[in-house]
Parts: structure tokens; C-alpha cells; sequence
């Protein structure tokens, strides 16, 4: 049996699922941004380069620059595979042929229109 759904088309619809994928993960995007740099000292750092900008937060917060660097990249991976996560998600969004199998993807990931 057929469903009439009032509403957006299913292509309307897929783009605001998409919009609403990239709100959910919008802040680890940010954060991503923000720690481009600081991920890539601390990876020189951890790579026996010292980081002068991780050796003045350590004196500043009294732990050692090698803390900082290990809690910074494993936060960068982190971040990463969330970021995979976000661009999965995008995909099997396009790739749904109902607005029923879109809505079922966004519902299992708790994210709403």
C-alpha cells in the first residue's frame, strides 16, 4: 500500500537530513578547527620535537608538555572517527530511497529535523 506523505519531496527532504547530520556533529567540527594546530605540535612534540607552545601551557597548568601532547592527539583521534561517523551517516542519507528510510537513519542516530 502506498504512503502520501505531505511535506518536502524526498530530495528536500534528504537535504535537511543532512543539514540536521551536520548540526549534530557540529561541535566536534569546531573543535576539530580549533585544534588543528595544537594536534599537530603535539604530534612533532611526541616525536621528540619540542613544542614550545605545549611547554608554556605545561608550566602554566604544572604537568608535563608529554601529558598535554598524549591527551591532545588521543582527542584528535577521537574527533576523527567522529568526523567518519558524521560523513557515513551523510552517505547512507543519500543513498536511502524513502523519506521513511531517511527518517528511520536519523532516528537511530538520536538526531531530529
Amino acid at each position: 500500500m502506498a504512503r502520501l506523505e505531505l511535506g518536502p519531496n524526498l530530495e528536500q527532504l534528504r537535504a535537511q537530513a543532512e543539514d540536521a547530520v551536520d548540526r549534530h556533529f557540529e561541535p566536534v567540527r569546531e573543535r576539530m578547527a580549533l585544534y588543528t594546530r595544537k594536534v599537530t605540535e603535539a604530534r612533532r612534540h611526541l616525536a621528540g620535537s619540542p613544542s614550545a607552545m605545549l611547554n608554556k601551557e605545561a608550566q602554566r597548568r604544572h604537568i608535563k608538555a608529554d601529558d598535554i601532547a598524549r591527551q591532545v592527539v588521543a582527542l584528535a583521534e577521537a574527533d576523527e572517527a567522529t568526523e567518519d561517523d558524521r560523513i557515513a551517516l551523510k552517505l547512507k542519507i543519500r543513498k536511502a530511497l524513502t523519506a521513511e528510510k531517511i527518517r528511520k537513519i536519523l532516528a537511530q542516530n538520536g538526531i531530529t529535523l
